[in-house]
């Protein structure tokens, strides 16, 4: 057996006897063995797939809304799987705070799905990164545990390092996208060399106003990416709070 094929063999085995000794729960409604029961997933506000290319809002433009029509993004396309709302918002949360390696993968599998509803043809996926203090706090950064099983998924090359968040920010909570955009602006720094000439996808958690993903999104373009995607597993919907 060679080295790679021990080391999934054993990636396998561990996950299977976590599950075993911890049976996931629904997070909808308890129901035990699964995250999610059918019941409580029939009832996820997913996110369409006629929505605009580049902020996930409703459009029937040519892949634009109104507010991107005249815009140029330095990311080619962006989408998300469902709404920031309930049982997503839940799983979310579980996975950025509770240190839930499960439930990453359990969401990378919904990523998948999503990621296989495109035409995108990417050959690098690169988590947001977060800051030193926030990871020597909370230990591990949930953009990762959400990108590096999905690429596994795909079997696409995924690099953790490829982009470097340099600059601690303020929270993003109650700003508006102005407001947003300042504040990450100059957030990160691309690897040039692993990212030139590679079209890249980008996965985090939650897209609220696209700030930080249009600031990742620049700073890869800027280090030489051939085109950037961006996939989350959330979209914040104004309609919802």
């Amino acid at each position: 057996m060679s080295s790679q094929h021990f080391k999934g063999f054993t990636q396998t085995f561990a996950r299977t006897t976590l599950d075993w000794l911890f049976p996931p729960t629904c997070l909808g409604c308890g129901e035990e063995g699964v995250f999610i029961c059918p019941e409580c997933f029939s009832k996820i506000k997913l996110v369409p797939r006629d929505v605009c290319n580049y902020c996930g809002s409703f459009t029937s433009k040519n892949g634009k809304c109104p507010n991107c029509d005249n815009k140029q993004s330095p990311y080619s396309g962006f989408r998300a799987f469902a709404y920031y709302d309930g049982t997503i918002r839940k799983a979310i949360h579980h996975l950025k705070y509770q240190n839930d390696l499960t439930i990453g993968r359990y969401l990378a599998g919904l990523l998948k799905l999503v990621y296989q509803r495109t035409d995108w043809e990417v050959d690098l996926i690169v988590p947001i990164p977060i800051g030193e203090q926030k990871r020597l706090e909370r230990g591990y950064n949930q953009a990762e545990r959400l990108a590096k099983p999905l690429a596994e998924l795909l079997e696409i090359p995924f690099r953790s390092d490829a982009l470097i968040r340099i600059n601690e920010i303020s929270s993003q909570v109650g700003l508006n996208h102005v407001e947003r955009q300042e504040n990450v602006r100059q957030a990160f720094v691309a690897n040039s060399p692993q990212v030139k000439g590679r079209i890249v996808l980008v996965v985090d958690d939650v897209y609220t106003s696209g700030a930080t993903m249009e600031a990742a999104a620049t700073e890869l373009m800027a280090a030489g990416a051939k085109r950037v995607y961006c996939l989350t597993v959330a979209k914040v919907n104004n309609l919802l709070d």
